[in-house]
């Protein structure tokens, strides 16, 4: 391992990744139906996509609902706050 220099005054981002998903775009009352991949299963993409909605409404401010959409083959998720 190797240690750097102590920096001052570097400012943290706020979100340093990229937007797979387009939780930035929804508005309270949105949602967005998410589909399965051909051999993905719902269950395995509710578990990714869940996650996802409720990190970035943790450092937004904003909350998500996530459920399995069967008729749709997905996941849909809801901006509710």
């Amino acid at each position: 391992m190797k240690v750097g220099k102590i920096e001052k005054k570097v400012e943290i981002p706020a979100v340093h990744s990229k937007h797979k998903y387009p939780w930035p775009e929804m508005d309270v009352g949105d949602s967005v139906l998410l589909q399965a991949e051909k051999g993905e299963s719902l269950f395995s993409l509710k578990r990714k996509v869940g996650p996802a909605a409720r990190y970035y409404g943790e450092k937004t401010g904003k909350k998500f609902k996530t459920l399995i959409d069967h008729d749709g083959n997905g996941v849909r998720v809801w901006r509710t706050e």
